[in-house]
Formats: C-alpha cells, sequence, structure tokens
C-alpha cells in the first residue's frame, strides 16, 4: 500500500532502545514525553524497543517505519483524529498495556499489528476508510474491544483471540463481511449487532463460542 511521506506531529514516551548506538543518536528517553514533527525526528528514535505512550494526532502524515523495531508500550496508544495517513502497521509490536485508540482517521485504510499478542483494552471508532483490521496473533485483552461505526470495514481479523477481559462489541460497520474469530471462548457480554452484510451464521457461530457467564 502507497504510504505519503510529509511532516506531522507524534507525541510519544519512548524507553529502551539496544545497549550500542550508533554515534550521534540520542539515548531513549524514560520518562519523558517525546515530540516528533517531521520524519527526521521518527529517525531519531527508531532504535528504540519500548515506549511508555504513543500518541499520533496530525492533518499531515509521515511514515512510521523508522519504528519498526518497538516492541512495546507500556501504556496507551493513540491515533487520531488524523488526516492522510493511509497505513498503521508496527512490524514488530507485541504487547500494549493500556488502551489502543484508533479514532477518526479519514484516510486509513489498513491497521496491521501481526505479532501484537496482549493489550489492555482496543478502541476502533469511526475510521471512514478503513477496510482491514488485522490482528492476527492477539490472544488476550484485559479490558473491552470495541470497533464501531466504521462505515467501509469489511475485514475483522482475531484469528487466535481466545479471552476478552470485559465486552466485545462490534457494532454499526455497515459493509462488513467478515469477523474471523474462531477460538473466542472467553468473554463477559458479546454484542455484535448493526452489521447489515455480515452474514447471520458467523455471529450465531461466535456466540455458540462463548456460553454466557
Amino acid at each position: 500500500m502507497r504510504l505519503s511521506r510529509s511532516s506531522f506531529v507524534v507525541v510519544f514516551a519512548l524507553a529502551g532502545c539496544p545497549g550500542t548506538r550508533t554515534a550521534g543518536t540520542p539515548a531513549c528517553p524514560m520518562d519523558r514525553t517525546v515530540v516528533i514533527s517531521s520524519q527526521e525526528d521518527v529517525g531519531r528514535f527508531a532504535a528504540c524497543t519500548t515506549a511508555s505512550s504513543l500518541t499520533i494526532r496530525t492533518g499531515a502524515t509521515i511514515d512510521l517505519a523508522p519504528l519498526r523495531g518497538l516492541e512495546s508500550i507500556t501504556g496507551d496508544l493513540a491515533i487520531g483524529p488524523t488526516v492522510g495517513m493511509e497505513e498503521v502497521a508496527f512490524a514488530e509490536l507485541r504487547e500494549i498495556r493500556g488502551t489502543v485508540k484508533i479514532a477518526s482517521n479519514g484516510s486509513l485504510r489498513g491497521i496491521f499489528l501481526p505479532r501484537l499478542e496482549r493489550a489492555g483494552r482496543i478502541e476502533i471508532e469511526a475510521n471512514a476508510s478503513l477496510t482491514t483490521i488485522a490482528l492476527p496473533r492477539l490472544e488476550t485483552t484485559s479490558g473491552s474491544i470495541l470497533i464501531l461505526e466504521n462505515g467501509v470495514l469489511e475485514l475483522i481479523d482475531l484469528s487466535v483471540l481466545a479471552t476478552v477481559g470485559k465486552d466485545l462489541v462490534i457494532v454499526d460497520n455497515p459493509v462488513l463481511t467478515l469477523i474471523e474469530a474462531g477460538k473466542l471462548a472467553q468473554v463477559v457480554d458479546l454484542r455484535v449487532e448493526g452489521n447489515r452484510k455480515l452474514p447471520p451464521d458467523q455471529v450465531d457461530g461466535i456466540r455458540a463460542k462463548t456460553p454466557p457467564p
């Protein structure tokens, strides 16, 4: 997928860089907020593997690929509102202990977190161009998963999700046609409704795997 490259603002606190760094690369900050307003700023923290929190909110976009080494976020990941960013992808991110909130991103088409295994809470809401949510290794969340009002969302991949600590709510995604959640076994409350193109047998299949508490 094509990614445009121009500046935007990312506010995040990063920690946990590898022990060795090339000359001129700053130490990863442990407890402070870092403001990144250009592609060059992102590059300065590309060696970091852990972030305390990450927020992206902008009217432009940059390439997040230099943050490919990010493996853990000890707090929240918040993305939006943005205009112009077409893809969110963190190739090595395995854990987000806080809330993942991705909302009001006008151009965002895909969310790809291929190695994410654990999260605190997930909210994905009102992303006008979003077609794909791919979390194929997510096994558990300690809180709820809310996927709401994404007008052109077609696919949700939660292939290995087994445990949702609170509610799983997938509501008002009018062209959603496929939810891959074949291993779901534990959830406090399940709401899958208002997804007009979702085959009823898919909803029944999810409900059959999640007996009432």
